[in-house]
């Protein structure tokens, strides 16, 4: 049975629809924030935690990224050392 894999494309079409998701839930968020400014009476919104929810995401995804690279990097060093034939070695064979 031959296994599925996406493709390495897909990864960044992923990355790219979840960035635009965000987008759009900032720009409703400032929607939402203009009509209620119209209304009288309304508080003055401050900044609060969900304006800083997308530099969050990105930190995030900028420290898993940095350790996704140094996990790739281990992996290819141990690729070329020559380690990975370990796994087909066979101790009883004479």
């Amino acid at each position: 049975m031959r296994q599925f894999r996406f493709p390495r494309s897909a990864i960044f079409m992923m990355i790219a629809c979840f960035f635009t998701i965000l987008g759009a839930i900032g720009l409703a968020t400032e929607m939402a924030r203009t009509v209620q400014a119209t209304y009288p009476g309304s508080p003055n919104l401050v900044a609060n935690w969900w304006a800083k929810l997308p530099g969050l995401f990105a930190t995030l995804f900028l420290m898993l990224a940095a350790v996704g690279a140094v996990g790739y990097l281990v992996v290819y060093v141990l690729r070329l050392s020559g380690l990975h034939r370990l796994s087909t070695l066979d101790p009883r064979r004479h």
